[in-house]
């Protein structure tokens, strides 16, 4: 129990979080939809948040290079040997 932070998460809008995350309001709502990003928390019936140390988990799982790029530097790779 050392590891867990104590104190208040910090709740960010959806607006704070589209400046963190760069993409449009309709890919973060599908990508939430999907489970492909954290979900948000209602702190009122018309209210939503996302804290703060979820995103930052979830901007650490992404791998360092896209699938796409890793395909293309192999592609590359292979036509130069």
């Amino acid at each position: 129990m050392d590891d867990v932070k104590k104190g208040a998460r910090r709740m960010l809008t959806m607006d704070q979080v589209l400046e963190l995350v760069p993409v449009g309001k309709s890919t973060l709502k599908r990508m939430v939809k999907n489970e492909e990003f954290p979900s948000a928390h209602y702190i009122s019936p018309r209210k939503m948040v996302w804290y703060e140390d979820e995103i930052e988990l979830w901007q650490g799982s992404l791998p360092a290079e896209s699938r796409r790029k890793r395909a293309e530097r192999r592609a590359k790779a292979g036509q130069l040997g």
